[in-house]
């Protein structure tokens, strides 16, 4: 498209000639002629000269350009509704297929696709424009809002409430058991899990991640929170809004996290805590304790990110921390003998 036509569906400010065509997205040392390309923020201007890009979207702020720019407020925005805008495009509604498997009392919304081999339970309601792709398991009674894709592989157990333009990425698994055994004269008994998993609007989560049922009540999924592939979230744990978990977070049970947690990878929560808004965990952190609202932590067991710091910092001095003290040790035991 015209620069300018981008410049419009972006709500970005044109500097340039309005009639450069557009063909494409791509990175900056990537990017040929014909490609729209971005950078985040000023320290990077000096990396558009190495580029080939034929336009740029930069920050708003940022000084005169010798280069056709389009001007916004947050560069990272504008360019991923780019890559939407040349990229992701909406397939036709397919229909019901004749081999997908259907049970009674189903209802599904108006150009919904259910590709050959997915299955639906009993009683399921499956909104509008929703798209369930080939081997997805829906169970009995559960309930998928509108414009929801549910991908190849993924298992939906009974009773489970899905929201609106949530996206399950393939093998995601929503309402599996949770974890819950009583230890009686040397025998595991399973304490029957019998809760239900409601996941908010919005939400995503990707491939092979788990999110248990409740033991009672339920396991809830904040509006708008990510969740990256080979996440273990828990019986009973609640997420808050627009929350980001990356990839083999682990959350155990009965723990609940506020808005806009960020927990980074491999990052993990004992049961039974709670974790204020807005905490930020670093990738690997162990949490064995509540953490108030606003903090930046990092370490096992976690620590304030400052502290952390300053005791990574001190590690690789211990060999001879270690030596000294071993010295000092010789050397009272002299004075004392001497005494």
């Amino acid at each position: 498209m015209r620069l300018a036509d981008l410049a419009q569906q972006l709500n970005a400010e044109l500097a340039g000639p309005a009639d450069i065509e557009v063909r494409g997205v791509a990175g900056l040392t990537e990017a040929g002629e014909g490609d729209l390309a971005f950078v985040a923020d000023d320290r990077h201007l000096k990396d558009l000269a190495g580029s080939r890009a034929s336009a740029f979207i930069v920050p708003q702020g940022a000084p005169q350009l010798s280069v056709p720019a389009l001007r916004v407020r947050n560069p990272r925005l504008a360019f991923a509704r780019a890559i939407a805008l040349f990229h992701v495009r909406t397939a036709a509604p397919g229909g019901i297929s004749g081999r997908a498997s259907i049970g009674k009392d189903v209802v599904i919304g108006a150009d919904a696709t259910v590709h050959p081999g997915a299955f639906i339970g009993d009683g399921a309601r499956i909104g509008s424009r929703v798209t369930i792709f080939p081997g997805a398991f829906i169970g009995a009674g559960v309930v998928i809002g509108d414009d929801c894709t549910i991908y190849p592989n993924v298992t939906v157990r009974e009773g489970v409430t899905v929201g609106s333009r949530v996206i399950l990425h393939p093998g995601a698994v929503i309402g599996s058991d949770g974890f819950g055994f009583v230890t009686d004269g040397g025998v595991h008994h399973k304490i029957p899990q019998v809760g239900g998993v409601v996941i908010g609007d919005d939400v995503e989560i990707g491939a092979n991640s788990t999110v248990d049922r409740a033991t009672l009540g339920t396991t809830v999924i904040g509006k708008g929170t990510k969740i990256d592939n080979q996440v273990q979230v828990a019986h009973n744990v609640v997420i808050g809004e627009h929350c980001l978990l990356a990839a083999q977070v682990g959350i155990a049970g009965s723990t609940s996290l506020g808005k806009y947690v960020v927990m980074g990878g491999q990052a993990g929560a004992g049961d039974h805590l709670t974790i204020g808004d807005q905490v930020m965990a670093g990738g690997g952190t162990g949490i064995t304790r509540d953490i108030e609202a606003g903090k930046v932590i990092a370490g096992h067991p976690a620590l304030p990110l400052r502290e952390w710091l300053k005791v990574q910092a001190s590690l690789p001095k211990l060999p001879e921390l270690k030596r000294l003290v071993a010295q000092l040790e010789r050397r009272i035991e002299e004075l004392e003998r001497k005494s």
